[in-house]
């Protein structure tokens, strides 16, 4: 499935604070929720280009505004820019009627193989290192140690991708006297670290979180806005980009203006949304040709 906008907010930016929707909107940021540059005179693509956000979130979605090739050893980006704002190049109409790859305003990158960089078919990672930290971190939690030494261990997981410590990161969660908030911050840890690996679902299935199956799930549309703050749905890479030569022609520059917009997912609505999620899905069934077998194998509850 494509990730949502819920999904992308576990992300924090990139120096690992928590990224806030509402705060980012109100201070006018929204168009660097994703990437950030500046507008040199005469050079079309954005300059001093940043990544403001996890890095682990490029490496699992693409975003609007960065770039399409993705070297998995180095973390360097190059090539086009992923325009998924209505009209672009990529998404094209597919946002504004919530179908296609970029539905939900994003596309899974993760596993991908071959589609887009020509690469080999990928190996699953079944067990990383950073999964042995963080499950350690959530033992050494629920065991009533140190919850010190439990952060010590996610710390390590985040150094890798640059991010400063949990702790110092969240100060207004007391991380390391609140045990039920250092779970949930390990909970979204092991989100955003196993992006799309068949992890979030089973965590949430541990935990029996109900509160998070039936919470609606949201996501982005876009719209690029020209020099005057209008709409504009074409794209820019491979026509404007390509074929207006004027410096002084805002078309030639590549668009860093973007009306973001939640949206509630209802295509394929999920029953929990509308009626309750219901104990008996914490469980799956049994097959009743085995329980029918007569060997003692009972049906879980509810099925």
């Amino acid at each position: 499935p494509n990730p949502t906008q819920e999904y992308a907010e576990m992300f924090p930016w990139a120096d690992g604070t928590p990224f806030d929707w509402d705060k980012t909107a109100a201070e006018g940021k929204l168009d660097e929720m994703f990437v950030k540059g500046d507008r040199v005179p005469g050079q079309k693509m954005l300059q001093n280009r940043v990544y403001t956000r996890d890095p682990r979130m490029y490496e699992t979605m693409g975003v609007n505004g960065a770039l399409m090739g993705l070297d998995y050893s180095s973390g360097t980006t190059s090539g086009a820019n992923w325009e998924a704002w209505v009209g672009g190049s990529d998404a094209s109409q597919q946002p504004a009627t919530n179908t296609g790859v970029w539905a939900t305003g994003y596309r899974n990158l993760k596993y991908v193989g071959g589609e887009f960089f020509r690469r080999k078919n990928p190996q699953w990672s079944w067990l990383q290192l950073s999964d042995v930290y963080l499950t350690y971190a959530e033992a050494i939690l629920q065991d009533g140690g140190s919850l010190t030494d439990a952060i010590s261990y996610v710390d390590q997981v985040r150094a890798r991708v640059g991010l400063k410590g949990l702790a110092e990161c969240n100060p207004d969660k007391n991380l390391t006297t609140n045990k039920e908030n250092l779970l949930e911050e390990i909970l979204r840890e092991r989100a955003c670290e196993f992006a799309l690996q068949c992890t979030r679902y089973y965590d949430m299935v541990r935990y029996k979180r109900a509160d998070l199956f039936e919470r609606k799930l949201h996501g982005l549309r876009i719209y690029r806005l020209n020099v005057n703050g209008e709409r504009t749905e074409t794209p820019w890479y491979d026509t404007e980009q390509s074929s207006i030569d004027n410096e002084n022609d805002e078309r030639f520059y590549e668009p860093n203006k973007f009306e973001y917009e939640k949206f509630e997912i209802t295509t394929g609505a999920r029953i929990w949304w509308t009626d309750g999620f219901d104990c008996k899905w914490f469980l799956q069934p049994f097959p009743l040709s085995e329980v029918n077998k007569g060997y003692g194998l009972d049906q879980n509850p509810g099925w």
